[in-house]
């Protein structure tokens, strides 16, 4: 450290501002719109070049969510009209 250098001196490198990280080819800042849309079609990509046993295992997961999802739209609109 140099004698006429304060310690509590901020450097001159401006600050740096977080950006998109850039994975799987995405430009858009995950937390928007377009972001999201990025993230779905990494993922979708990534379920078409799986195979064999991974890929029978991601499609039993992603028919159970929906399954699930459906099955909750069901429960909530039957709900709403036994009233």
């Amino acid at each position: 450290m140099r004698t006429d250098e304060w310690t509590h001196e901020e450097p001159d490198e401006p600050r740096r501002v977080p950006e998109p990280d850039f994975a799987w080819g995405r430009t858009a800042n995950p937390n928007t719109a377009d972001g999201e849309l990025q993230n779905m079609a990494a993922f979708s990509g990534s379920l078409v070049r799986l195979s064999g046993p991974k890929r029978t295992a991601a499609v039993v997961v992603v028919w159970l969510i929906l399954t699930g999802i459906a099955v909750a739209i069901a429960y909530g609109v039957i709900g709403i009209f036994q009233l």
